[in-house]
């Protein structure tokens, strides 16, 4: 066995440090794909809970939107059933009951539009 010369230890080093890097190298991009395979899954779980999030906020409102109806009609058939003394004084409440013009407005329409019908 002839003993080695310090250009072929030269070039072994630097052929070792090369497949070292190139080994460097294929870890890194392993190391990639698998951080952007990791962040897309985050991504995706995040996105499904927020859509999770908003088909509950829609149904909740929409809950929300049939019971207000429900109500509405329960006080509408009670009011209704009301004697008429009843119904006026509930009305004049009603109109106390207001904090701003535009719903004063909106009554005193609906009690013009009321009053053309009993009118006749």
């Amino acid at each position: 066995m002839t003993p080695q010369t310090t250009k072929e230890r030269d070039a072994s080093a630097a052929d070792h440090l090369e497949d070292a890097l190139e080994d460097l190298n294929t870890a890194r991009q392993s190391a990639q794909e698998e951080l952007r395979s990791s962040i897309d899954s985050a991504i995706s779980r995040a996105r499904e809970a927020l859509e999770d999030l908003r088909a509950d906020t829609e149904e909740r409102a929409e809950n929300l939107r049939t019971r207000a109806k429900n109500q509405a009609a329960d006080w509408q058939q009670t009011l209704e059933d009301a004697t008429e003394d009843a119904r006026r004084e509930l009305g004049v409440r009603a109109v106390h009951a207001q904090r701003t013009e535009d719903a004063l407005d909106a009554m005193a329409h609906e009690i013009k539009d009321q009053k053309k019908k009993v009118d006749g």
